[in-house]
């Protein structure tokens, strides 16, 4: 049993790794240290937003298997601005936008995130 979770395991973060590739990153931890959790969708995914090493800020959700598709955009303004639209569309509750890198009454519009406050 314990050799199918170690090969599961490594299933799991070998298709990290390449999407951490797509990225533009070494491997999923590094691209997982740039990366910002954003929001939730049902029933147990979430949307992402990743800076990538060249300061543009990839946005992605994780429903399915990695590598996952990506949208790229400038800035973290439009970064973030294209999910709240994405959220408001949705008419998800409200208490599902939860974006990572902000104090709790912190304007996401307003700046970007602080790696120091991720959850």
């Amino acid at each position: 049993m314990e050799k199918v979770k170690k090969f599961l395991r490594s299933l799991i973060f070998k298709n990290y790794d390449e999407f951490a590739i797509v990225l533009g990153y070494t491997d999923w931890k590094v691209a997982d240290e740039n990366t910002f959790y954003v929001y939730r969708i049902e029933p147990d995914a979430g949307w992402h937003v990743t800076e990538l090493p060249n300061k543009k800020w990839a946005v992605w959700n994780d429903e399915g298997q990695p590598p996952y598709s990506i949208k790229v955009f400038a800035t973290w303004y439009e970064a973030i601005g294209q999910l709240r639209k994405l959220f408001e569309e949705k008419g998800l509750p409200e208490e599902y936008w939860m974006p990572e890198g902000f104090d709790e009454n912190e304007n996401v519009f307003m700046k970007e995130p602080d790696r120091d406050k991720k959850m």
